[in-house]
């Protein structure tokens, strides 16, 4: 008839959850301990990089604080051979790259204050550029062409035919 109440044991309180967490860097690794992806202050911003498992950033995501200013998206092959690259710079407009194997096989997509134009090159030396720009044949002057020229260039980057 001496019963007594055990005592209920209290709930475990809750881990503190940080307000914010500062820092220059955030660094991630998986379960071999290679860092996979990195979260930093670069030279001219900040910076996100995914990274394969030998180390090789393969996508990145910077902000240029510097000049011009603006968001850079890169990614690459892991021997940074292949690429694609979109960028956003002040003043200077938004531009789309795709690099092949090689660097010079390319096409590039402008479309900046001035105009708007894209430029194909391949292997063999050859390019074809369609849209705003500046045309400038060897011995002549150059001229500013508008969004409905097209131009075809050789090896040498002399041009082989153009219209208007």
């Amino acid at each position: 008839m001496g019963q007594t109440k055990k005592p209920r044991k209290a709930a475990p309180a809750a881990p503190a959850v940080p307000e914010k967490i500062e820092a220059e860097s955030f660094i991630m690794k998986d379960g071999n301990g290679k860092i996979r992806a990195e979260l930093s202050m670069a030279g001219t911003g900040p910076a996100f990089k995914l990274l394969d498992e030998s180390g090789t950033p393969l996508v990145t995501l910077s902000l240029n604080d510097g000049n011009p200013h603006g968001p850079l998206m890169l990614f690459s092959d892991p021997q940074h051979q292949a690429g694609v690259s979109l960028s956003v710079m002040e003043g200077m407009g938004s531009q789309l790259s795709l690099v092949g194997a090689r660097p010079d096989i390319q096409a590039r997509m402008v479309v900046a204050p001035d105009g708007t134009s894209l430029e194909m090159s391949d292997a063999d030396g050859f390019t074809t550029s369609i849209g705003n720009g500046i045309q400038a044949p060897k011995g002549k002057q150059p001229k500013k062409t508008t969004a409905a020229s097209v131009t075809l260039y050789g090896k040498d980057r002399k041009v082989l035919w153009s219209t208007p």
